[in-house]
């Protein structure tokens, strides 16, 4: 549903300037109706436009505005979407490089073409890049829509001021830019020339080199191909040539070499094989007879006839006598002494001291070395490596090893007499310098999984593969899930983890025992503090509501007593009996190990899910998160597959819940002409208390990431939905970006750099839109009561401190060791976030609560924005 929005002189206190991502987050459709009007007539109107990418300014130097779209009547269907007509206009219209300045800005001139009728223009605004002057320039932009007025609309008296100035500034531009389009032609015309001429230069060059090129080719072709032919002609007289030689060798009969080698290797065997069956030895027989009967066709060897001791050897195919056979001995006197001194030695071996005390001493010197050895030493079994410290191995892989002879060291490091050993004295050296965190009180979570550092995203989930020791809680086994947490921090290095633990554990007393938790990387946060220090004090100011009044009753309306006829009372406001951060998150600095290895600091938190807001699996209970506008900004219905999302359903049919937020959508973005009306259809599906903390809260810590988006919403019977924050730390001078840091004084239209105010949010949530329009003074009321009480500058600082005491400085100085990519790490501390604080409720009295400053501080944006209109910004 779109209100209708009227034309004033001052645009509604908004400036002309218009912020666009050009990355397309979130809404694809902008509604530029609050900052611009086009009329019927309109000529070179500008539309200044501020272009980024992902939150940082965009080079747009060289590139031109594009414009192209629709103008007509329109209407919405039933899903509320803006249809055109069927006789609405086309139109177009590129404006030049000139247009496009640094800083992301681009001013778009619609000519009067561009509003043929009035209605509604809807197309696209961006972007074009045709510098390398390519068929098919580049294009980049937004899908827009504004109004477009019947007939010329005069203005007013807010201008008189400065409307000379205006035209006179109109008419020097003209010409300026008249003169600057004839030296441009004339420029581009000289330079036109100056490139043909080099392009001939260029051609004319390159046909040169290249006919020099083809010459040269050919002619080297040319002689190869002679020298291939000559190459022919000789193989075919050498084939020739070989015909006739092993022509010769069969008609001759001529051995050959390979025929000559086969040869001698049968003869070498045959000789082998017949020395292999030769004995040297003798061998005995009777006599000559019986050695021609027992070998008649011969035998090798030598035989000796016993009867004449005459050797026979067979020879020339008959038996030879070769007459005495004589061996050769050692002669008497060589062995004759050897004997005297054997039968000397056997006799005296007992009585000889002189032997004795030789051979004694020599067994001695042999056992000393020995023992000087095994003292100095030990023998023991070592990798073979190589000069770098590699093992070697065999082919299989298997490690070689070796024996050797190592210098005995001192392993306990309490020998002073041995020399230490080297891995003892390092383990020694890291056990001193390890950070170890259990030592300062600081819980310490043991994971360990081959595939942990795998993930990426949340997309993909490890089953029963992670395993985990928390000794903090006397606890270990198998993690059943383990994924990756969160959207936009998942590309960051240090990340997020789901676990849903094989066991219950009891981590936040209020909620008894779970198994689903989450570890938060704070890899943004040099802090450690901001986005569990947040959600504390959410539940503090949610606290201050809850009043033990309520008289219970039955199903029946009956009240309930006790024993003596009392009412039995209690708080009956579901979000406020919830206890805890009142269905905000909470948690507690941890240190995380994967697998043996140090990897952070992180927060064990309570999840986004049931039990955070203590819900029951049953209808009528249900979690959405807000993730982008225009369904998170509450200005259109959703799906649930949008930019809002159902984070838990107490059903497996969940049309229940989408019907019921949808109502409450339609119910915010409707139009109202008094507070009663907007009370009275807005009060039974919005929990307004929740939603005024929520708008004030965003204020107080410039919650500038959390307006459209980074909220929950909670129903507890179906009908009303709560509020509650959740991931805030873009908080206290956080820009989205982590990077950057904005002043305590917000005192622009532009939320997401410098700054949150009441005024500067109602565009980026209807429902905030509507609280500021109807109930500004309750708003302002119970900012002051919040600013006296649980958010007084005392109260938020005493809040952070408590949170990060719980910190050693030894675990934040080690944190920069580990990631030493985290932002900011000198400024975001506690004492930045406090003084920002301090600051912050400064600006905040003198712009709200004070009257008379407030006033002069609204004076101050209704000039500071009429200075921008006049500038033409």
């Amino acid at each position: 549903m779109v209100e209708e929005t009227k034309v004033t002189h001052d645009n509604n206190g908004r400036f002309y300037r218009i912020k666009m991502d050009i990355a397309k987050e979130g809404s694809s459709l902008w509604d530029l109706t609050p900052y611009f009007k086009g009329r019927v007539g309109d000529n070179r109107f500008g539309l200044q436009v501020t272009w980024t990418y992902q939150g940082r300014l965009l080079d747009v130097t060289g590139m031109k505005p594009y414009i192209s779209g629709n103008v007509g009547n329109y209407s919405f269907d039933d899903k509320k979407e803006l249809q055109l007509a069927d006789d609405a206009a086309t139109v177009h219209y590129t404006g030049s490089p000139d247009d496009c300045q640094s800083g992301g800005r681009a001013v778009y001139y619609f000519p009067e073409q561009m509003f043929p009728r009035d209605g509604i223009f809807k197309g696209y605004i961006g972007l074009l890049d045709d510098r390398d002057d390519s068929s098919q320039p580049h294009i980049s932009g937004v899908t827009v829509w504004f109004r477009v007025l019947p007939g010329i609309a005069q203005m007013g008296h807010a201008c008189d001021v400065y409307i000379s100035d205006l035209d006179k500034a109109l008419s020097n531009f003209k010409e300026t830019l008249r003169q600057h389009n004839i030296d441009y032609e004339n420029q581009l015309n000289s330079n036109n020339a100056e490139f043909q001429r080099q392009v001939k230069q260029v051609i004319a060059d390159a046909r040169n080199a290249y006919n020099s090129q083809v010459a040269n080719s050919r002619d080297a072709m040319n002689a190869l191909d002679a020298e291939v032919k000559a190459n022919r002609a000789e193989l075919t007289n050498i084939n020739d040539h070989l015909a006739g030689v092993e022509q010769q060798i069969a008609i001759h009969d001529i051995v050959t070499i390979p025929q000559h080698q086969e040869d001698l290797k049968n003869i070498s065997n045959a000789i082998d094989e017949r020395l292999a069956n030769v004995k040297t030895a003798p061998v005995a027989v009777e006599n000559a007879a019986t050695l021609q009967q027992r070998y008649p066709n011969g035998a090798d060897g030598i035989f000796i006839t016993a009867d004449t001791g005459h050797k026979w050897l067979w020879l020339s195919d008959q038996w030879t006598d070769c007459g005495e056979y004589q061996a050769i001995g050692i002669g008497d006197e060589l062995i004759d002494p050897i004997k005297q001194q054997q039968k000397f030695d056997e006799e005296n071996i007992a009585t000889s001291y002189s032997l004795i005390n030789q051979n004694t001493a020599q067994i001695k010197e042999n056992t000393t070395d020995i023992q000087s050895v095994e003292g100095a030493g030990v023998l023991t079994y070592v990798h073979i490596t190589d000069q770098s410290g590699n093992r070697i191995t065999d082919q299989n892989g298997n490690e070689l090893i070796a024996q050797k002879w190592l210098v005995m060291v001192d392993k306990t490091l309490t020998q002073s007499d041995l020399p230490a050993d080297a891995k003892a004295v390092g383990d020694a050296i890291n056990s001193a310098t390890e950070f170890k965190p259990e030592k300062y009180g600081i819980p310490a979570l043991y994971l360990w999984g081959n595939n942990i550092l795998s993930l990426k995203d949340k997309s993909k989930t490890l089953k029963n593969e992670v395993t985990y020791k928390f000794p903090h809680f006397h606890v270990q086994g198998t993690i059943n899930k383990f994924k990756v947490q969160g959207a936009s921090s998942a590309h960051l290095p240090k990340k997020n983890y789901t676990l849903n633990l094989d066991q219950d554990i009891v981590a936040f007393p209020d909620f008894g025992k779970q198994h689903k938790y989450v570890i938060k990387a704070n890899y943004t946060d040099a802090s450690q503090a901001l986005n569990v220090v947040n959600a504390k004090l959410w539940g503090k100011i949610r606290a201050t509501h809850y009043q033990v009044s309520d008289a219970l009753q039955d199903n029946a309306g009956n009240y309930l007593t006790d024993n003596n006829g009392n009412h039995i009372i209690a708080e009956t406001n579901p979000q406020l009996s919830i206890g805890g951060n009142y269905g905000a998150v909470d948690g507690f600095p941890i240190a995380l190990y994967i697998n043996d290895q140090y990897w952070g600091l992180y927060s064990f938190n309570i999840p986004k899910d049931d039990w955070m807001a203590k819900m029951p699996s049953e209808a009528g209970y249900a979690i959405v998160d807000a993730v982008w506008s225009p369904q998170g900004a509450l200005q259109q219905e959703t799906n649930f597959k949008d930019q809002m999302e159902l984070q838990f359903c107490g059903t497996e049919d969940s049309k229940w819940a989408l019907d019921s937020i949808n109502k409450m959508i339609d119910a915010v973005m409707a139009h109202y002409d008094n507070a009663s009306d907007f009370d009275q259809a807005v009060n039974s599906l919005v929990d307004l208390d929740s939603a005024y903390d929520y708008y004030i809260y965003s204020v107080l810590v410039n919650n500038n990431d959390g307006l459209f988006r980074n909220y929950l919403l909670q129903t507890f019977d179906g009908k009303k939905w709560y509020f509650a924050a959740y991931d805030l730390d873009t908080t206290f001078g956080r820009t989205p970006d982590f990077l950057e840091h904005t002043l305590a004084n917000s005192d622009t239209n532009d939320f997401r750099d410098h700054g949150v105010t009441f005024e500067n949010a109602v565009g980026s949530n209807r429902l905030m839109y509507q609280l500021w329009k109807f109930h500004k003074s309750e708003i302002l009321s119970r900012a002051r009561d919040l600013i006296n009480g649980v958010m007084s500058v005392s109260s938020v600082d005493t809040a952070f401190v408590d949170y990060v005491r719980m910190i050693p400085k030894i675990a934040l100085d080690e944190e920069i060791k580990v990631w030493s990519g985290t932002p900011n790490t000198s400024v975001d501390n506690v004492n930045r976030i406090g003084r920002w604080y301090m600051q912050r409720i400064n600006w905040f009295n003198k712009r709200y609560l004070d009257t008379q400053s407030s006033e002069l501080e609204q004076l101050k944006e209704k000039v500071s924005n009429l200075e921008h209109i006049a500038a033409g910004k």
